[in-house]
């Protein structure tokens, strides 16, 4: 394997594992801050216009939170689902959502104890790597082995 394969495969699995120290916590009637992640699941669907495509029957929105207060929610969105499951980039749109077509509200969190895991388990890994290569290069002093004795 190159060492151009050799990367390829790390990063895909850091992203799995590190994605795993996120999650999605509900918020109950709470204006979300300024540029925080979240997810609105909407009720009734809307319809939001892309460029130059109007997706209609939007029922999840993913995206950043540009503005917020008690009547509506400005999202720059990363990605749209539609009624019919089908996810569409959200091509930082902007796009104003009323607080009453908003279902549920969920911000992204990073959990704790699932970061504090996969920390650990890297460290471990780490320890354990270093420790099964060090009896492979024998032990050493630092110094240069004895000369062979003379006949």
């Amino acid at each position: 394997m190159t060492s151009n394969g050799m990367l390829r495969l790390p990063l895909p699995l850091l992203s799995v594992v590190l994605g795993g120290c996120f999650s999605y916590v509900a918020l109950s009637g709470a204006v979300p801050a300024r540029g925080r992640d979240v997810v609105a699941r909407l009720s009734p669907p809307l319809a939001v216009p892309l460029q130059d495509v109007t997706v209609r029957e939007v029922t999840l929105a993913t995206g950043k939170v540009a503005y917020a207060d008690a009547d509506s929610i400005v999202l720059t969105a990363q990605r749209f689902t539609s009624d019919a499951g089908t996810d569409y980039p959200g091509l930082g749109t902007s796009v104003t959502i009323p607080r009453s077509q908003i279902a549920q509200l969920e911000e992204r969190h990073v959990s704790k104890a699932r970061t504090a895991l996969v920390l650990g388990g890297g460290v471990a890994a780490l320890v354990a790597i270093v420790a099964s290569v060090g009896p492979l290069l024998g032990s050493s002093s630092g110094a240069p082995p004895p000369p062979p004795p003379q006949p």
